[in-house]
């Protein structure tokens, strides 16, 4: 059961669009540039779930995360407390992956290494990730036989 979802994050592409223009008008063409290409570059995000990774891309999809199914513990829905967005890394707490919102999927990895992934559809991949989950540990089990 393949999962694909785009997130879009209106004030991120909102945000860098106006002040893309604000600095093309004031002929700051190096601060045009950095913020066009951060609302290109994190204004959606991608979560994919195949047969056997979790995949997250933010726009285009030059930056990019893969998780494998088998290092997944646990996943959880979540509200986190991050006022903005991007990727950041919370110190003894683990990276957040988010563009929008104040949802995202805890996934918590064998390593003990927690991930946030942001989505505004937390318990539909909540519940993708754990089928996915469950359909990765049948095959191998049934490889293995």
């Amino acid at each position: 059961m393949p999962y694909k979802h785009t997130q879009i994050g209106y004030v991120i592409i909102v945000c860098m669009a106006v002040g893309s223009v604000i600095a093309y008008f004031n002929h700051a063409l190096p601060l045009f540039w950095i913020m066009a290409a951060a609302g290109i570059f994190f204004g959606t995000l991608t979560v994919s779930i195949g047969s056997e990774s979790v995949e997250i891309s933010f726009g285009p999809g030059l930056i990019r995360k893969r998780f494998s199914l088998a290092d997944i513990e646990t996943c959880q829905a979540m509200k986190q407390r991050c006022w903005s967005w991007g990727i950041h890394g919370w110190p003894g707490r683990g990276w957040l992956y988010n563009v929008s919102g104040f949802h995202c999927v805890e996934l918590k990895m064998k390593n003990g290494r927690k991930y946030y992934i942001g989505t505004d559809e937390p318990e539909v991949l909540e519940k993708a990730i754990h089928e996915a989950m469950h359909l990765s540990l049948y095959r191998s089990i049934k490889m293995s036989e």
